[in-house]
């Protein structure tokens, strides 16, 4: 398999490292309450991966019950964000962009939770927005 066939990346300190074998199938950016809590950040981009094509080469994060429907991803020995998986979204995995080796060879198709933006974090794209969910795909992290 060629680099240009996969994707990798892991967290800060390298215990946990990933890889998919396959295209994304969705890159979004979201402005909720619960991403700017769990990254530190303003905004918080998730790569989204088909779980066949998707696997943790190590070890796996520990995962934080974040809502009703969701949990979060994290290095227990650095800290980093690394994902959410979401009951909805079951057949994916969702990565922090910025946990990937090479986040410019990813594409974001849109922002969700706007209406929880951060003023001062105004992103100047041409991307769609949504006040909450996207209508791309079911969400219910935030129930």
């Amino acid at each position: 398999m060629s680099k240009a066939e996969h994707f990798e990346g892991g967290c800060l300190c390298g215990a946990i490292r990933y890889r998919a074998t396959a295209q994304p199938l969705r890159g979004v950016i979201c402005h909720c309450e619960i991403c700017r809590k769990h990254s530190g950040a303003p905004a918080l981009a998730f790569i989204h991966f088909a779980k066949a094509s998707f696997s943790w080469l190590r070890v796996e994060p520990a995962w934080y019950r974040s809502s009703s429907f969701a949990e979060r991803g994290f290095c227990p020995i650095c800290g980093s964000t690394l994902g959410m998986r979401e009951e909805v979204l079951s057949d994916r995995v969702q990565v922090c962009a910025g946990s990937l080796d090479e986040p410019a060879r990813v594409k974001i198709q849109d922002h969700v939770w706007t209406s929880s933006q951060v003023s001062w974090c105004d992103i100047h794209d041409d991307l769609p927005r949504f006040a909450e969910s996207s209508s791309a795909v079911p969400s219910k992290a935030m129930k």
